[in-house]
């Protein structure tokens, strides 16, 4: 097979690949983009090669971990500088602007001396993406989700946490609840109008629904305003959870009639008690985020009762 046969196939194979696979040289230039790249993150070849650093273009956050409030530490772009192969659950951020819970892997790349010539990353959706997904459809198809942002509506999030307290009352297994809306929502409007600031409502609570475990539920709660409940969470971690969040929400983007700006939110969150009902729930939660709101936003307030 001559070599321009043998290169023909591995481009077949690789464009193949239902995964997306880049490689970035050692000044951290994105050489190669392939289909799956594409498919997953929405950006073109001509959006990425040779143009941006990785670190600039998908603005890669941290992960949660097991625990509620725990990250995963993934130094990706150590892989050229230490010549070591890395793994890891991250974030990357679409074209569109929300955030995407991905499993990367990073190679280093080298000449047959040794030296170092780039890295190739891989990366895939996270399986538990797809599985939400298609729950997500079948929410849609008997009116459980809110139209504008894909999340739950204010009826079914309301049940869900009328749930919860019902299962709190019989195991006491702490559990928090987390209210958040956007900061500077009116100089929005009045700079974007009421479409852009709709288009920033969906790339929020997508970015957030992304951040959230499987176990958790998200849903809004007003016109601006949504509702969290984070399952076995402790009054301890539910400020990290928020602090995690917020920074999700800080690297996700808006595009926005070929700009691209971001926004942060503010957080208020309180752990439930054995007396709550869904109407203390809530109302102590929107206390925090009201305080969140009054010290200049961009920030978690925590109110414990």
């Amino acid at each position: 097979m001559t070599d321009s046969a043998s290169q023909s196939i591995h481009q077949i194979v690789l464009e193949a690949l239902p995964v997306g696979v880049y490689v970035v040289s050692r000044e951290g230039k994105i050489i190669l983009w392939s289909a799956g790249a594409e498919h997953i993150t929405g950006y073109l070849r001509q959006d990425v090669l040779g143009r941006l650093r990785e670190e600039e273009l998908l603005e890669l956050s941290e992960s949660e971990s097991d625990s509620p409030g725990g990250t995963t530490s993934a130094p990706l772009l150590e892989t050229v500088c230490e010549g070591r192969a890395v793994s890891a659950q991250l974030f990357l951020r679409s074209k569109t602007g929300h955030s995407i819970p991905v499993q990367f892997q990073s190679v280093p790349l080298r000449n047959d001396l040794g030296a170092a010539l780039g890295a190739v990353k891989i990366f895939e959706p996270i399986s538990a993406t797809a599985i939400g997904n298609r729950r997500q459809n079948k929410l849609g198809a008997y009116g459980c989700l809110d139209a504008l942002t894909g999340v739950l509506n204010h009826s079914m999030i309301q049940a869900h946490l009328k749930e919860s307290l019902s299962l709190y009352a019989v195991y006491p297994v702490p559990f928090c609840v987390m209210c958040f809306a956007i900061d500077d929502l009116p100089k929005l409007r009045e700079r974007y109008g009421q479409a852009g600031v709709d288009a920033t409502l969906r790339v929020v609570a997508q970015t957030v629904e992304n951040g959230l475990r499987p176990t958790d539920f998200l849903g809004r709660l007003l016109q601006q305003e949504f509702l969290a409940i984070l399952t076995e969470c402790s009054e301890a971690d539910v400020a990290k959870v928020g602090h995690r969040l917020s920074r999700l929400v800080q690297h996700a983007g808006v595009s926005w009639w070929g700009d691209t700006f971001h926004v942060t939110v503010s957080i208020g969150a309180t752990p439930a008690h054995d007396s709550d009902t869904v109407g203390s729930l809530v109302s102590r939660a929107e206390e925090a985020l009201r305080e969140s709101c009054a010290a200049g936003g961009n920030r978690v307030v925590v109110i414990s009762s």
